[in-house]
């Protein structure tokens, strides 16, 4: 496949690893990864004996394309119904909190989907993108450890909004502008406990607090039976909090978690925080997604559809549509 055209991806989450599977049969592929670890927000923390998802705590699947996605990872057990027994914390109101749509997560974490997904695809991990050039129709990317790489014919990118538009500007333009995007940040409270008291309730909202959510990771299939809490906080306390001293947003969180669960955090034999700065979309982008063909490039993510899993799938295979019709 030499005479292929050769596409860089920056990003292996959902969106980056999907374009991978779907151009990879009419293209040279590399993939670019800031973490060493692959997934983006389908995040997974071990610290033996404790594991948390402290990204995306689950999804959702209502496109008819995203089921048949899933399909085989279901089979092979990749991808999990979860149900857990769900409660509202800080609030009087009585009224039970119901799902109306299944929600699946992976297993044995939630990065186990995006590294099955990544199999027989090249991806330079631990490698962030710092800025891209084009010279002669091709593109060249250098990154923050000194690499270079160059001779790309396209570049597509599936990072957040805000690093997109700092690293390819060009997109803006016919029915789109980058102001018109916007995304609030989260923190992730992973506390670890030798054990830790029955309450009846596997998951819970918080209302009115700056904790929104509060799940026990082990009720999630796969999971080790360790006492694995995860916590979330308000997006917007986070957007208000996000250069705050990080020992003191961890000691403020692990206060209201207190609480609000009645359970002694100063229990807990693991604590951790994790800053998400990019986290949820408060105005999704008003197209599928972008692409440049007269210069190469073209971009895709949850961004363009709310922040859900199922809708960096559904940006991901929008650029493929267009792609392929190119390519």
């Amino acid at each position: 496949m030499t005479s292929a055209p050769k596409i860089a991806i920056i990003g292996a989450g959902m969106a980056g690893l999907r374009i991978a599977q779907r151009l990879r049969d009419v293209a040279r592929i590399e993939v670019f990864e800031k973490s060493r670890g692959l997934g983006g927000r389908m995040s997974t923390r071990r610290a033996d004996p404790y594991q948390f998802d402290h990204g995306a705590q689950y999804f959702t699947a209502h496109g008819a394309g995203f089921r048949e996605f899933l399909r085989p990872y279901e089979n092979a057990g990749v991808v999990q119904k979860w149900a857990p027994r769900l409660t509202r914390l800080n609030t009087t109101d009585p009224e039970p909190l119901i799902w109306q749509a299944p929600r699946y997560v992976a297993a044995p974490g939630m990065t186990a989907l995006c590294k099955a997904m990544a199999e027989g695809v090249r991806i330079h991990r631990a490698t962030r993108v710092k800025s891209l050039s084009r010279n002669n129709g091709q593109w060249s990317i250098s990154c923050e450890d000194g690499s270079a790489h160059q001779g790309y014919d396209w570049v597509l990118s599936t990072a957040p909004s805000v690093q997109t538009q700092a690293l390819l500007p060009q997109l803006a333009g016919e029915g789109f502008e980058w102001p018109l995007v916007a995304m609030r940040g989260c923190y992730s409270l992973m506390l670890g406990f030798d054990t830790l008291p029955e309450l009846g309730w596997d998951a819970a909202l918080v209302m009115d607090s700056p904790l929104a959510w509060i799940a026990h990771d082990r009720s999630k299939p796969g999971r080790p039976g360790a006492g694995s809490v995860l916590c979330q906080s308000d997006n917007l306390w986070a957007d208000a909090h996000m250069e705050d001293d990080q020992a003191e947003v961890q000691r403020h969180l692990c206060e209201v978690f207190q609480d609000v669960t009645g359970i002694d955090w100063h229990r807990a034999s693991y604590v951790s925080l994790h800053r998400w700065r990019y986290a949820k979309v408060a105005e999704p982008a008003p197209l599928p997604c972008l692409l440049r063909p007269d210069v190469m490039i073209g971009a895709a993510g949850d961004w363009f559809g709310g922040g859900r899993v199922e809708a960096a799938f559904d940006s991901a295979e929008a650029l493929c549509q267009q792609m392929r019709a190119l390519l």
